[in-house]
Formats: structure tokens, C-alpha cells, sequence
């Protein structure tokens, strides 16, 4: 008897690469996948150094929150209150008048983008439109049980926070995943995540580099990586290295990813940059900005994105140092 399987289990081995940013992608299904949320976020700063990084997550039916964590230079970020006051109710996300976003029941969008641009409104607390910069990255995750298919397209911001004007860079992510499956509650952050930072860095011959560079349990991993000075790289076998600063608790001081022949490193901002800790996430998370370069780079950044997000408890698999 000759037995054929009709799915598997393969880890959490995801497939990417580099696409058209167009933005129905992050909205139409991909793989059978419904969207499942969408996100918007980045570092935006005032003339006078204060520093926001705001993100705000849309469910299927309801807008999530936006967090708005705020700081001056050399100092951590606090959660400003605007942000807790922010829209939490029912959304529809679907394209309109050639945009695809979402909207508020009352017509008026949270985000929305016809590819090249996008909007992102929060009223007085943010209003900030992008340009966009590069192709769209995309992975797909093919578990049988929690596949993931994830989107990301990097945008140069202008506009205002607090009523103050602000630049920066910031991405728009997309999942798609089962209807009904909720990717914060999925095994990608209950279980998997260890170390991510998703980055862009533009230095003062005005060329920029961007990606995500994922490290995670079973097989969790993969870099990707655009440059307007040289070729895309992907890869999904990673070498990971952690240190951790003094602190205590302890966050991520300094985390270098190694694959396809290159390393990539990120840093802490020599001080501040700290989120305060979230108890609505699985233990051990963090938050913290810095900057990503590749291994060697000279250059001096004019502009840097790059929150790494850790799972700390979970980088035993990996070489950490203190």
C-alpha cells in the first residue's frame, strides 16, 4: 500500500523574497490567506530631537491600539497618552476610490495607500504621509497548522506628531493568515520569536538599506536585505550573535545576523532608546531602537529605523555574551 500525505509539519521554514510593492498585495488574499492584520509603524523626529515611534495595529474588524512611545535625546522612550486615547473600534478594510486601507465607520481611513503613497491619520496625535522606497519584501511560512504569508514596504515620512512637524522612515507589514487565527496570539510570538528587527538606514551619500532580519526557534530564520548602492540578499540559514547590556532586566545591546556570506549588525543607541516593558506580550519581551549596518561599513547615518524586538528566554540557541 503506497500512502500519500496530504499535509506536514516542516518547522517554521519561511520562503521569501522580493516583490511588486503594490498595495493590494497586503490586502487580497495570498495562498488561500486572508488578511489578519495589518500594521503601521517607523521612527519619526522634530527639528528640536525629540524622538516618536509610533505603531498601530489593525485586526480583520477592529483597530488594535496605536502605541506612541516618545523621548528626548539620550533618553528612553515613555508611552505618551495620546496614544491610550487613540480609535480602538470596528474597521473595514477594502479598497476604495483606488486605495486599499483601513477605514473608520465614519469614511475617513486610519491608513491608506495607492502604492506609491500612503497616508497614515491619527488625528491630532499623528498625521504622516509617505513616499515609498524600494520593492516589497514577502515571506511565507507553509506550516500546515499556522501558515503565514508576511509583507513589508518601507516608506520616507513627513507631517506631524503632537502638532509638531516630523521626518523619518516607516513600513507598512501585512499578515495574512487562516480567518480567524490571531498572529499576537499565534506560535510566531507565543513561541517562536527571538530576536527581529526590521531596519532601514539612510547614510549621508543619500543611499539607503532595508529588510528584516529574523532569528526564531525551529527553524524560524531569514534575512532580507535591498540597497540602492548594490544587490538584494536572501537567506535563510543564519548565524546569530546576542549581547545584552547592564541593565536589569537585561535588553539587547548588540545582535548580528550572518548569512549568504554577509553579516549584518545591529546596535543600541549609545544611550536611551528603551521601550518600557510590556506585560500583555510573552515573558522576556523587549523593545529597543538602535541602527543596522552591514559588517565593515564606514558611512555615517543620517536617518536609521530599527527596533529590535527580543524574545530573550528564548536565545539559548544562539551565542550571547554579556
Amino acid at each position: 500500500m503506497t500512502e500519500i500525505r496530504t499535509h506536514g509539519r516542516y518547522g517554521f521554514q519561511p520562503v521569501g523574497g522580493f516583490i511588486e510593492p503594490t498595495a493590494a498585495n497586503h490586502w487580497t488574499p495570498i495562498h488561500g490567506l486572508p488578511v489578519a492584520m495589518e500594521y503601521a509603524y517607523g521612527s519619526l523626529r522634530a527639528a528640536d530631537g525629540t524622538y516618536w515611534w509610533p505603531i498601530r495595529g489593525s485586526y480583520q474588524e477592529k483597530a488594535r491600539f496605536l502605541h506612541l512611545p516618545e523621548s528626548t535625546p539620550g533618553t528612553d522612550f515613555v508611552y505618551a497618552p495620546e496614544g491610550d486615547k487613540a480609535y480602538t473600534g470596528p474597521i473595514a478594510h477594502e479598497e476604495r476610490d483606488g486605495s486599499w486601507g483601513v477605514w473608520l465607520p465614519d469614511g475617513t481611513s486610519l491608513i491608506a495607500t495607492d502604492g506609491p503613497t500612503f497616508h497614515w491619520n491619527e488625528g491630532d496625535a499623528l498625521d504622516i504621509r509617505g513616499e515609498l522606497v524600494g520593492d516589497a519584501l514577502q515571506f511565507y511560512v507553509p506550516d500546515a497548522n499556522e501558515p503565514l504569508v508576511y509583507t513589508s514596504r518601507l516608506f520616507r515620512g513627513t507631517g506631524t506628531i503632537k502638532g509638531k512637524l516630523v521626518t523619518g522612515l516607516f513600513f507598512h507589514d501585512s499578515m495574512h493568515m487562516p480567518d480567524g487565527m490571531n498572529f499576537i496570539t499565534s506560535s510566531y510570538l507565543t513561541a517562536l520569536e527571538g530576536a527581529w528587527v526590521a531596519f532601514a538606514t539612510e547614510y549621508e551619500d543619500g543611499n539607503i538599506h532595508a529588510g528584516h532580519l529574523v532569528w526564531g526557534t525551529e527553524g524560524y530564520a531569514i534575512m532580507l536585505v535591498q540597497r540602492t548602492d548594490g544587490p538584494t540578499l536572501i537567506a535563510r540559514d543564519l548565524s546569530v550573535e546576542v549581547s545584552f547590556d547592564d541593565n536589569d532586566p537585561p535588553f539587547p545591546s548588540r545582535v548580528s545576523y550572518t548569512g549568504g556570506g554577509e553579516t549584518w549588525i545591529w546596535e543600541a543607541h549609545p544611550s536611551g532608546g528603551r521601550c518600557p516593558i510590556r506585560t500583555d506580550l510573552p515573558e522576556g519581551h523587549r523593545w529597543i531602537q538602535g541602527w543596522v549596518y552591514r559588517e565593515g561599513e564606514t558611512r555615517k547615518p543620517v536617518c536609521t529605523e530599527a527596533l529590535m524586538e527580543t524574545y530573550n528566554g528564548r536565545l539559548a540557541d544562539v551565542t550571547v555574551s554579556r
